[in-house]
């Protein structure tokens, strides 16, 4: 399944066609671009008469159609359910089809491929949040926000745990785990997604005994159904599956 650059260079031509259709389609029923805002549980995402930026470019940002009974119709760009929704969007060239949420083409990541590296990569990004440098951040100064502060978790189930995090609080997000246990654990960073599995970082693998600190830098501008950070730790492929750990999750300015 491709991404949705092709869907939306695509979705350009056909706004362009629709545009130039205005007349045929008028004895029908109206139609109009961009006379539409968006406004999302009371906060305005776009304003009547704006653009909506993808890949470099600018859509409209909604088209509306009036039936010849009166009724309205609104079209949004799919991309939208992502930045807005987090719902995954996508483009099956094989059904010719958007595909909202994940593939059934595509493979569960769910369970642990391993293995790992040991060090994560510094520069990835998941929703708003961009990995970096841990020694980047001053964690000498109090943090803003404790989500878990040392929290001892055993299991072989594995730890799914979610926290959302507002800008205001401050950009940087440091994480930090220790395996107690007797065998390697696989470690995740993602975002959940409606519609879809969770997607994630590439995976960090942490050996018996080793503690690993990791920092996140947020987009300040990230709209607040974005913020959700997820941690996501099991036994490593090839394991018995127990966890032993213990997890500091906070937020610094």
């Amino acid at each position: 399944m491709k991404k949705y650059k092709s869907f939306f260079a695509g979705m350009l031509v056909m706004i362009s066609v629709l545009a130039l259709s205005g007349t045929a389609l008028a004895a029908s029923g109206q139609l109009q671009i961009s006379d539409a805002g968006l406004v999302i549980s009371d906060v305005v995402k776009v304003k009547p008469g704006d653009t909506y930026p993808v890949d470099g470019q600018r859509l409209p940002a909604a088209v509306s159609y009036t039936g010849t009974d009166g009724k309205p119709y609104y079209y949004l760009p799919a991309q939208m359910m992502s930045d807005y929704f987090n719902v995954q969007v996508g483009w099956s060239e094989e059904q010719s089809s958007v595909v909202l949420g994940a593939s059934s083409n595509g493979e569960s990541s769910q369970e642990p491929k391993g293995p790992n590296p040991t060090k994560p990569a510094i520069g990835a990004k998941v929703g708003p949040y961009k990995e970096i440098a841990a020694k980047t951040v001053d964690t000498k100064e109090k943090p803003s926000l404790i989500a878990d502060d040392k929290t001892h978790v055993q299991t072989v189930t594995g730890i799914h745990a979610s926290s959302i995090f507002n800008p205001k609080n401050g950009k940087y997000v440091v994480l930090r785990v220790t395996n107690n246990g007797k065998e390697r654990v696989t470690w995740r960073v993602g975002q959940p997604v409606r519609l879809g599995e969770p997607v994630y970082l590439p995976a960090v693998d942490l050996e018996p005994g080793h503690t690993l600190t990791r920092a996140f830098e947020m987009d300040g501008d990230a709209p607040e159904e974005n913020r959700d950070l997820l941690l996501d730790i099991r036994g490593a492929a090839g394991t018995s599956g127990a966890v032993d750990v213990k997890f500091s999750v906070m937020q610094f300015k």
